[in-house]
């Protein structure tokens, strides 16, 4: 695999934490020779530095590799615009969990140094777009969900969910989640939903507290096409991977389908799949461990 030449830094926003490891990171880097550049928003964390600055989506465009330090949620903030430019994303964790970010500040340079070596594999991820009938023309990408939630008033959702043009079934609940496989160890797990190993082509609906037990998750084929409308709510919300959220009212409408582009992680060589869901959800080892 070739060497990355030119690598963009992006830091968790506003987190002091992100001083020290950003800097090792420009050190290691432009000793290999690498060219850097940092996004504005991780520069003013970083006084006096003396790599390229810019815009996240002009620094982002013009790298080979971005390197993002944070939790998922920071990772979930970046996955569109390295989806769009179609640029690969590492993940170095300085959140909680860690499921997409991987790798952990202690063995950052060694990772970073395995990587500049070749000895990396790359994880291609779906993402959702999600489109409303009030603004058809405008899709937003999530890595993870789409989620419509029950707002200030605290009343039921009903909706009637339809798949491929044939109606599936009327849901009254406090939310759906409409997730990827990256995002069913995340708030579709929480509400119940099922772990989906990310290459599996599919999407995950999960009911949140269905009014009717009898509603429960599945699991449709990735080439689906997913139509929500609202039939009725007081306020209720959509939320796209956390980071975007819209109001929708009854009668409104949701267009969710997987999207063409992916985001691509990059791991390190010996990175295990399996071994992540055993370590950050605590399972227990087995016989042949």
């Amino acid at each position: 695999m070739n060497k990355f030449n030119r690598v963009c830094i992006v830091g968790k926003y506003r987190s002091a934490e992100v001083q020290r490891p950003v800097s090792q990171i420009i050190d290691f880097l432009q000793g290999e020779g690498v060219d850097c550049m940092v996004d504005d928003m991780t520069a003013q964390q970083l006084p006096g530095i003396k790599v390229e600055c810019g815009p996240v989506d002009d620094v982002v465009s013009r790298s080979d590799l971005v390197v993002v330090l944070g939790g998922d949620g920071t990772l979930l903030g970046l996955a569109r615009t390295v989806a769009m430019h179609n640029v690969p994303l590492l993940g170095i964790n300085l959140g909680r969990l860690g499921f997409l970010a991987d790798i952990s500040l202690n063995k950052m340079v060694a990772s970073l140094r395995a990587v500049q070596r070749g000895e990396y594999i790359t994880d291609d991820r779906a993402i959702l777009e999600v489109s409303t009938d009030s603004e058809p023309e405008t899709g937003i990408w999530a890595l993870n969900d789409v989620s419509i939630g029950k707002g200030q008033s605290g009343s039921l959702i009903q909706m009637k969910v339809t798949i491929d043009g044939e109606f599936a079934y009327n849901l009254r609940s406090d939310g759906l989640v409409v997730s990827t496989p990256t995002g069913s160890t995340a708030y579709a797990l929480s509400a119940g939903g099922p772990i989906i190993a990310p290459g599996v082509d599919c999407v995950l609906l999960v009911p949140v507290c269905p009014h009717s037990l009898s509603n429960r998750p599945i699991v449709i084929p990735g080439t689906s096409k997913i139509e929500i409308e609202l039939i009725e709510s007081i306020d209720a919300r959509v939320h796209i991977d956390s980071h975007t959220h819209l109001n929708i009212r009854e009668g409104g409408r949701l267009m969710i389908q997987v999207a063409a582009p992916t985001v691509r992680l990059v791991h390190s060589r010996g990175h295990d799949y399996f071994g992540t869901l055993r370590e950050k959800l605590h399972w227990a080892g087995t016989m042949g461990s």
